[in-house]
């Protein structure tokens, strides 16, 4: 088998030209569905479930034509009670009712608790404004200080403090002069129907369109001396601005990346070679991924590709690092490469295939997004296999072939290094422009930076060469100190298993006590910086809104709602939520705010003296309540007030409206499938253990609602429920897949290794670097969220991929040399060499990284840097220890000498 693939290297190496236009020919086919086959939707992030089921019927049953924009406006002087606060406020709505575009859009309504009719925009401005006119003043705009606070003081004991009409900050204070209002809530509300967006939702990969709407209304309110943030309002947008914020950090990884391995290397044909390979990964892993479907998704789109400069690097290291060994030997570049090549082939397709069941046992989690990291991650590291691990190194072989080498590679001079950061450079602008800006423009940048920084000075320096060809002088042979200080360290470390072994054990426990702990949270912080105006809108939310309300938490109820039995049970359920103690769900002064559902429209018309002779008009029916409920008596009242109501609302009076049809239609609907939804707010909903608490008051509630209605389907849902079970289900998916891919890459590395206890030794490291970067992760206040629990499985990946190199070097040292002691320091020397420049590169580079503005990056940036220095302390400070503890010493080894077996090798294959 060994002369076999030293036959088929030396086919490589001698005619390389076909192997390297089979790897173009791919990328230029790859390009196509590249370029063109861009995916248009986005992977969900949610698994299946009851609590999503309810949020999809509810989004397809009840559609609004009112798009309601919520903006939280804060006075820079600390009171909105002041005329020039207030009337900057009323100057900004009338600028909104006449600017031609939005003004357009407006919603136009009755409002039954002021009785005013409104133009999109009512609130506290506009109601002080009237009380200062009704009292002879002649608005905000000519009333002073003084006047204003006492207009706006009477206007709030009127309302009361909390009435949502008024929507002032619950930071606001009573004092001897009157109220003093920090802050006020907003609602512009505006013709769905005319806008066309539907229902929406806050959530990534959501239309952008909508949110430019409602930029351009939070931007009418910011006018001198008022600060204005809107509620949740731009999510994608501020992803987008976030990201492209992010993407030079993204590029410094890669230029640090690409320099460190050019001065590991000592070689600018390296540093190219590999940059040029980058550009090639992007374009297979994106084609590829266009090609068979995958979706749009932050994760493969920005977190994948990134990733995959680790173990690309590594797959270089590893190839490039045994053909420098062969040249220190005394071989050239030819016969080197094919000696390099057929001793690490095997650790490099082991590497491979363990490194992708680890990434593939993701597709157990149930949940898109992070099934297509799973599938997009192990193509990933296929092409970074084929790429990095076999083109590069025989193209670099082939290079140092035909070029001189300089004289004194320890030599650094200007023009070296003033090409290798341009090289590195060019590479780093093309996956910027591959991944974040313009894929076509990044297409031609990076054919011209292959042209620029590899194929053009190739074929310049290849006429410089006289004489002899370059690669028939030899590289001096000898061990560098760092090497030979690895080598030493490991051996001394695998010298002493009954002290490395305990330690590392108990270190590992106690890290797993921690580890264990790591909540399942999302915090929006997480994934934005603190001073985009999304979580500042957000964090503003909190603070002057309060407990009077929150973020949608709703009950879903299907069954016979014509039933009056059922509406008995409904309204029974429904005061049992109003009845509920609990700090977590927003109040009012009946106790918790239950808004919406049928109950609604049925008590407006109970209420209504218009209702019941427009419901005998237009239907014939006659509306009783005989038992005095509140509800109607019969299955006809309710269907024909639903009915009327839904065509022309409940009237206040013979021109206006209590409810509009369109607040009827958004809470019942009847027929052959009846179903309401009713809304409570959820207080705090940044906190996971408001979540929590909301979910585990309402559910009980709705399941003996769903026992009432005979078994009905009956669900609590809303946004912060979504959020907290696609949490749940990511935290999950973990559970599962990390024993999953622990028991895969045991299996695989004990077949390939065709050993038990090399296998079992192949996943010591990974079971101790899951544990030291989770326990890191609850100490330093990181939680599972669906970015950082990907990180479990790429720490799966390096950790077997470290501990596969090293295994397969000691076994291929043992059988040469007998001795456990020798094999151990030659395999650190080597491999564990490699090893160091490769943590070392990508962990640089990640590290730049964790330094980006949007914490998202910075959190990967920062567990991944750390993850893969983990992976090397456990591969070098105790595996060598463990292999020395389950091997013993080979009395017959196969030959002492490492040339004389290389050479052997290369004759047997006729090199």
């Amino acid at each position: 088998m060994t002369a076999t693939l030293a036959s088929i290297f030396d086919r490589f190496q001698r005619r390389p030209g076909p192997m390297i236009a089979v790897a173009a020919v791919i990328t230029g086919l790859l390009l196509v569905p590249f370029l063109t086959m861009a995916p248009d939707t986005s992977a969900s992030t949610e698994p299946s479930g009851d609590v999503f089921t309810a949020r999809d019927r509810i989004d397809d049953s009840f559609v609004s034509s009112v798009h309601p924009t919520l903006v939280i406006v804060e006075a820079e002087g600390g009171d909105m009670l002041r005329a020039e606060a207030l009337g900057g406020l009323l100057a900004a709505e009338a600028a909104l009712r006449t600017d031609s575009e939005l003004g357009a859009t407006l919603f136009s309504y009755f409002d039954t608790e002021s009785g005013f009719d409104v133009n999109g925009v009512l609130g506290l401005a506009d109601l002080v404004d009237r009380e200062l006119r009704a009292s002879g003043v002649d608005g905000v705009a000519a009333a002073s200080d003084a006047e204003v606070t006492a207009a706006g003081t009477s206007v709030i004991d009127r309302y009361g403090e909390r009435s949502e009409l008024l929507g002032i900050s619950a930071q606001s204070q009573r004092t001897d002069r009157g109220w003093v209002v920090p802050a006020v809530t907003v609602t512009v509300l505006s013709d769905n129907e005319a806008l066309g967006f539907g229902n929406t939702s806050v959530n990534l990969g959501g239309d952008t369109d909508v949110e430019e709407f409602d930029r351009q209304v939070q931007e009418v309110f910011r006018v001198d001396g008022l600060r204005a943030y809107g509620v949740a309002i731009d999510v994608n947008l501020t992803s987008q601005e976030q990201g492209a914020v992010a993407g030079p950090f993204i590029g410094f990884t890669i230029l640090a990346v690409l320099l460190l391995v050019g001065i590991t290397f000592r070689s600018y044909w390296v540093l190219a070679t590999v940059g040029v390979a980058f550009l090639a990964l992007i374009v297979w892993l994106k084609g590829i991924s266009n090609l068979i479907g995958l979706e749009d998704d932050l994760v493969l789109s920005l977190i994948v590709p990134v990733a995959m400069i680790s173990f690309g690097v590594d797959f270089a290291f590893h190839a490039l690092g045994r053909y420098r060994e062969e040249r220190a030997l005394g071989h050239t570049a030819g016969p080197a490469i094919v000696a390099g090549m057929t001793a690490v082939s095997a650790a490099l397709l082991l590497a491979l295939t363990s490194d992708a069941t680890a990434f593939l046992a993701n597709l157990t989690s149930g949940i898109p997004s992070i099934t297509q990291f799973g599938l997009g991650a192990a193509i990933a590291l296929a092409a970074a296999y084929l790429l990095l691990g076999i083109v590069t190194p025989f193209v670099v072989a082939r290079i140092e072939a035909d070029v001189p080498a300089p004289v004194d590679r320890r030599r650094v001079t200007v023009g070296r290094v003033v090409a290798s950061v341009g090289a590195a450079g060019l590479s780093m602008t093309s996956v910027l422009l591959l991944v974040f800006i313009l894929p076509w423009l990044g297409v031609v940048f990076a054919a011209a930076t292959a042209l620029i920084t590899l194929v053009v000075p190739y074929l310049v320096q290849r006429r410089k060469t006289v004489g002899l060809r370059a690669g028939e002088l030899p590289i001096a042979a000898a061990t560098s100190r760092l090497a030979t200080r690895i080598g030493r360290v490991v051996s001394a470390l695998a010298a002493r298993p009954a002290v490395v072994l305990p330690t590392a054990v108990a270190i590992s426990a106690g890290a797993a006590v921690f580890a264990v702990q790591v909540p399942a949270e999302f915090d929006v912080e997480d994934f934005f910086s603190s001073d985009t105006d999304f979580v500042v809108g957000l964090d503003l939310l909190d603070e002057h809104v309060g407990d009077r309300g929150g973020e949608p938490a709703l009950l879903y109820v299907e069954g016979d709602l014509s039933d009056p039995a059922a509406l008995v049970a409904v309204r029974n359920r429904v005061d049992e939520i109003r009845g509920l103690d609990t700090d977590s769900l927003a109040r009012d002064a009946d106790g918790v705010q239950v808004d919406g559902g049928i109950l609604e429209v049925l008590d407006a018309a109970a209420e209504s003296d218009l209702m019941a002779g427009l419901v005998a008009q237009q239907t014939g029916v006659v509306v009783s309540d005989v038992d005095g409920d509140g509800l109607p008596d019969s299955r006809e009242q309710v269907e024909a007030i639903v009915a009327v109501a839904g065509r022309t609302g409940v009237p206040f009076d013979a021109t206006r409206s209590v409810l509009t049809p369109d607040d009827v239609n958004t809470a019942v609907v009847l027929g052959d499938d009846p179903r309401t939804v009713f809304e409570m707010g959820v207080v705090d909903s940044r906190a996971q253990e408001s979540v929590t608490a909301t979910r585990d008051h309402l559910t009980p509630i709705a399941e003996a609602l769903s026992d009432d209605l005979g078994g009905e389907f009956v669900q609590v849902t809303g946004s912060a429920l979504v959020r907290e079970a696609s949490l749940d289900a990511t935290n999950r998916a973990l559970q599962v897949s990390l024993p999953v891919a622990l028991l895969l890459c045991f299996l695989v590395g004990s077949t390939f290794l065709r050993s038990l206890r090399y296998g079992l030794a192949s996943i010591v490291p990974i079971m101790m670097v899951v544990a030291w970067l989770y326990a890191f992760m609850y100490v330093a206040g990181f939680a599972i969220n669906l970015v950082t629990a990907t990180i479990a499985a790429v720490s799966i990946g390096i950790g077997i991929d470290f501990a596969i190199h090293f295994i397969a070097r000691y076994r291929e040292e043992l059988e040469r040399h007998g001795s456990r002691a020798t094999s151990v320091r030659i395999a650190g020397e080597g491999t564990g060499l490699a090893l160091v420049a490769s943590a070392v590169s990508s962990a640089v580079g990640f590290g730049i990284l964790a330094f980006a503005p949007m914490p998202l990056f910075a959190a990967y940036g920062l567990l991944t840097a750390l993850m893969i220095l983990l992976a090397l302390i456990a591969t070098l400070a105790v595996l060598p220890a463990v292999l020395v503890a389950i091997t013993s010493d080979v009395d017959t080894p196969t030959t002492v000498d490492d040339r004389v077996g290389r050479d052997a090798v290369l004759e047997a294959a006729g090199v």
